[in-house]
C-alpha cells in the first residue's frame, strides 16, 4: 500500500503521520505545501515540517518527503487549505507514477473531531486530485478515524508535541516565530491541556512517592 499525506506541519497531521508510521506497514509519501500568504503562516509551519520530518524519520522509520508552493500574498482571497492540498496531490501522485511506474492507492490529510465535517470541501478536494492526476490512476482520498485534539496532543511524544505550529496568524520577533494568541488555531489550543515540561529525575521521583 502506498499512501500519500499531505503534511501541514499541525498537531492533527503530526498525529497522523507517527499513526501511519508506527500502525501500518504503508510505503508512505508526505508532502508539505508552502501556502504563501501575507500573514507569513508559511515560515512557521516549514520550521515545524523540517523538525518533524527530521524526528520520525530518526525515531521511526523512513518515508518520502516532497514540498511544493503556492504563492497568493498579492491576493486578499487566499482559498480553502483543503482545495490546495487536493490539487496538489495530484501532481504528486502524478510525479511519482511518472518516475516509479507505481500509482499511490490513497492519499489523506490529518483532521480532528474539533474541524467541521467537510463534506463538501472533502469532495471538492478529492475531485481535485483525480483530475489533476495526469499519469496512472488517481488515489482515493481516505479519511481515517478522527480523534479529539486533546487525545492526540496527549498521543505525541513530548519532544514532537513541541515541534508542531498551530497559529494562522505567527508574530516574528528576534528571529523567532510566536503565536498570535487570537486567531481560531490559537482560540481552540486553550481549550486543552497541554504537556508540561518533562519532569526531572528527582521530580518524577517525589511524585511517584
Amino acid at each position: 500500500m502506498i499512501t500519500l499525506l499531505m503534511f501541514s506541519g499541525g498537531i492533527d497531521s503530526a498525529y497522523l503521520l507517527v499513526k501511519l508510521l508506527t500502525t501500518t506497514d504503508d510505503k508512505l509519501l508526505v508532502h508539505h505545501i508552502h501556502i504563501a500568504t501575507d500573514f507569513n503562516r508559511h515560515k512557521a509551519e516549514a520550521e515545524s515540517c523540517k523538525k518533524i520530518v527530521e524526528f520520525c524519520q530518526k525515531a521511526y522509520r523512513t518515508f518520502s518527503y516532497t514540498e511544493s508552493g503556492i504563492d497568493h500574498r498579492r491576493f486578499l482571497s487566499h482559498g480553502y487549505d483543503l482545495i490546495a492540498a487536493g490539487f496538489e496531490a495530484g501532481v504528486v501522485a502524478s510525479s511519482f507514477c511518472a518516475a516509479t511506474k507505481q500509482n499511490v492507492d490513497r492519499w489523506t490529510v490529518g483532521l480532528s473531531l474539533a474541524d467541521h465535517p467537510l463534506r463538501r470541501r472533502l469532495k471538492n478536494a478529492a475531485e481535485c486530485c483525480k483530475f489533476n492526476c495526469q499519469q496512472g490512476v488517481a488515489p482515493e482520498f481516505v479519511e481515517f478515524p478522527r480523534v479529539s485534539q486533546q487525545e492526540e496532543i496527549d498521543y505525541l511524544p513530548y519532544d514532537l508535541y513541541k515541534m508542531t505550529w498551530s497559529c494562522r496568524s505567527p508574530r516574528q520577533a528576534d528571529n523567532q516565530f510566536k503565536p498570535c494568541g487570537w486567531c481560531e488555531s490559537c482560540q481552540r489550543l486553550k481549550k486543552f491541556a497541554h504537556k508540561d515540561e518533562p519532569l526531572t529525575k528527582m521530580e518524577s521521583l517525589v511524585t511517584t512517592i
